[in-house]
């Protein structure tokens, strides 16, 4: 995770730059399907330039058979002959890089001392934030929600001695976020669930889950009274449900320009600029982070000899 943090970020640098391209992704809805196909291609140039893509398949009742809700795979190939240089499976890609994704917009925006995180979801994505997010903040005291408090106390029982601060499971969503100082929401809602009242002054939200014009789990005053950053704008703007319902509603302007996290990572915008201000990374998940992390996971297993060699 502490790596992919770094590649993370260099991706968000290279997108900015330039460097790395990618097209919105393609997503396939079938109406009798249980669940959706999602096509997302990346280049990044350079020296030893490489074409890739992840295809994936979520499927939001597979957690209930033990499964990844994300299955699928991340393509390599060789950007001068376009030849096929590996195949990664994108279940964990995805946990870690969408995770470490988090935690570099937390890194760049929460405040210096955010020591309690709230958490709501109790999926894959809410062990990675759990391992993402206390390697850039303080982290002193973690809340979890879950569909019903019974499973988050599940959840939480299951992690019982292996982190060195207190996880604990909070009755409701509400319960978890009012007073926390970080808030990550991982889930797979329709209906928005997080409300502007409960955050406080000086939060810092990774909205990560409901990534589907027909999904969302924050109110539209939440995304009115904080300073928005998201991943890539064309992503918001088709994907992020409550940022088109806040423009419908009049809480914010046409005229608003998120920032994008490249434009952070490489000094072209500021951050936070107060100790009350409430930020919102708004995070819809980019083929270059894929791209970008199998690289670099076929850097390591080039070096260590790792993996299955397969001639065609």
């Amino acid at each position: 995770m502490a790596e992919c943090i770094e590649v993370v970020a260099g991706a968000f640098a290279a997108l900015d730059a330039g460097e790395m391209t990618q097209p919105l992704r393609s997503v396939f809805l079938p109406p009798d399907a249980n669940g959706i196909m999602a096509w997302m291609p990346a280049h990044h140039s350079g020296a030893a330039p490489v074409f890739g893509m992840k295809v994936l398949c979520l499927v939001p009742s597979n957690p209930t058979r033990g499964l990844d809700a994300h299955q699928g795979l991340v393509l390599v190939s060789d950007g001068e002959t376009g030849q096929l240089r590996a195949l990664l499976d994108a279940a964990p890609i995805t946990a870690v890089r969408t995770a470490a994704a988090s935690a570099l917009a937390t890194r760049l925006l929460a405040r210096d001392d955010a020591s309690t995180l709230a958490i709501v979801g109790t999926g894959v994505q809410a062990l990675s934030h759990l391992e993402a997010i206390p390697l850039v903040r303080p982290v002193k005291r973690v809340r979890i929600a879950g569909r019903t408090s019974e499973r988050a106390q599940e959840f939480v029982s299951g992690l019982a001695g292996r982190y060195p601060f207190a996880v604990e499971a909070a009755a409701s969503a509400e319960d978890a976020v009012r007073g926390a100082d970080i808030v990550v929401t991982a889930t797979n809602t329709r209906e928005p669930f997080l409300r502007r009242e409960w955050l406080s002054p000086g939060t810092h939200v990774n909205a990560v889950g409901a990534s589907q014009r027909t999904h969302r789990e924050l109110d539209t005053q939440t995304v009115a009274d904080a300073t928005l950053f998201t991943d890539r704008r064309q992503s918001l703007e088709n994907e992020a449900a409550e940022y088109h319902l806040a423009l419908e509603e009049g809480l914010i302007s046409a005229s608003l320009v998120p920032g994008e996290l490249g434009e952070l990572v490489n000094g072209k915008i500021p951050g936070r600029t107060s100790e009350m201000e409430i930020t919102l990374f708004r995070s819809l998940g980019l083929a270059v982070f894929d791209v970008a992390a199998a690289e670099y996971v076929v850097g390591k297993a080039h070096a260590a000899g790792a993996g299955v060699t397969v001639e065609f």
